[in-house]
Protein backbone atom coordinates (compact mmCIF):
# COMPACT_ATOMS: atom_id res chain seq x y z
CA UNK A 1 0.00 0.00 0.00
CA UNK A 2 1.45 3.46 -0.61
CA UNK A 3 2.42 5.60 2.35
CA UNK A 4 -0.01 8.37 3.15
CA UNK A 5 -3.14 7.20 0.73
CA UNK A 6 -5.66 6.87 3.38
CA UNK A 7 -3.78 10.09 5.75
CA UNK A 8 -6.55 12.76 3.75
CA UNK A 9 -9.47 10.06 5.03
CA UNK A 10 -8.81 9.81 8.77
CA UNK A 11 -11.76 11.03 10.88
CA UNK A 12 -14.18 10.03 7.87
CA UNK A 13 -16.45 7.31 8.35
CA UNK A 14 -15.73 4.16 6.28
CA UNK A 15 -17.03 1.00 5.48
CA UNK A 16 -15.00 -2.34 5.33
CA UNK A 17 -16.45 -5.32 3.19
CA UNK A 18 -14.33 -8.63 4.22
CA UNK A 19 -12.55 -10.62 2.62
CA UNK A 20 -15.05 -14.07 1.29
CA UNK A 21 -12.88 -16.16 3.49
CA UNK A 22 -13.00 -14.12 6.48
CA UNK A 23 -16.98 -13.94 6.80
CA UNK A 24 -18.58 -16.95 9.11
CA UNK A 25 -21.86 -18.03 9.14
CA UNK A 26 -24.24 -15.66 10.82
CA UNK A 27 -21.64 -12.81 10.14
CA UNK A 28 -21.93 -9.57 9.32
CA UNK A 29 -19.63 -9.39 5.42
CA UNK A 30 -18.79 -5.60 6.26
CA UNK A 31 -18.35 -3.27 9.45
CA UNK A 32 -18.37 0.53 9.70
CA UNK A 33 -16.64 3.50 11.65
CA UNK A 34 -14.56 6.28 11.90
CA UNK A 35 -10.92 5.60 10.41
CA UNK A 36 -8.70 6.07 13.29
CA UNK A 37 -5.36 4.62 12.17
CA UNK A 38 -3.52 2.97 9.85
CA UNK A 39 -0.19 1.24 9.01
CA UNK A 40 1.23 -0.72 5.96
CA UNK A 41 -0.41 -3.64 7.89
CA UNK A 42 -4.03 -2.90 8.91
CA UNK A 43 -6.78 -0.30 9.87
CA UNK A 44 -7.72 0.81 13.09
CA UNK A 45 -11.54 1.78 12.87
CA UNK A 46 -13.47 3.74 15.90
CA UNK A 47 -16.54 2.59 16.60
CA UNK A 48 -19.58 4.71 17.51
CA UNK A 49 -19.37 3.80 21.44
CA UNK A 50 -15.42 4.82 21.55
CA UNK A 51 -13.65 1.55 21.16
CA UNK A 52 -11.27 0.63 18.65
CA UNK A 53 -11.31 -2.50 16.59
CA UNK A 54 -7.84 -3.14 14.31
CA UNK A 55 -8.55 -4.96 11.26
CA UNK A 56 -5.57 -6.29 9.37
CA UNK A 57 -5.37 -5.73 5.38
CA UNK A 58 -5.42 -9.58 5.01
CA UNK A 59 -9.26 -9.66 5.79
CA UNK A 60 -10.13 -6.57 4.11
CA UNK A 61 -11.66 -7.43 0.55
CA UNK A 62 -12.59 -3.15 0.08
CA UNK A 63 -13.24 0.10 1.60
CA UNK A 64 -15.47 1.99 1.23
CA UNK A 65 -15.12 5.80 1.82
CA UNK A 66 -17.74 8.52 1.33
CA UNK A 67 -17.51 11.35 -0.43
CA UNK A 68 -17.66 14.79 1.69
CA UNK A 69 -20.36 16.13 1.54
CA UNK A 70 -20.47 19.69 -1.72
CA UNK A 71 -21.38 23.15 -0.72
CA UNK A 72 -25.06 22.54 -1.62
CA UNK A 73 -25.40 19.88 0.66
CA UNK A 74 -23.85 21.80 3.64
CA UNK A 75 -25.84 23.97 3.04
CA UNK A 76 -29.51 22.32 2.95
CA UNK A 77 -28.75 19.26 5.10
CA UNK A 78 -29.55 17.65 2.21
CA UNK A 79 -27.46 14.28 1.21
Amino acid sequence: MDDGILEEYLDRTVRVHFAPAMIGSGLSPFTEGKLYDYSPNGILLEERDGSLDYIPFTSVRLIQIRPKPGLWERLTGSG
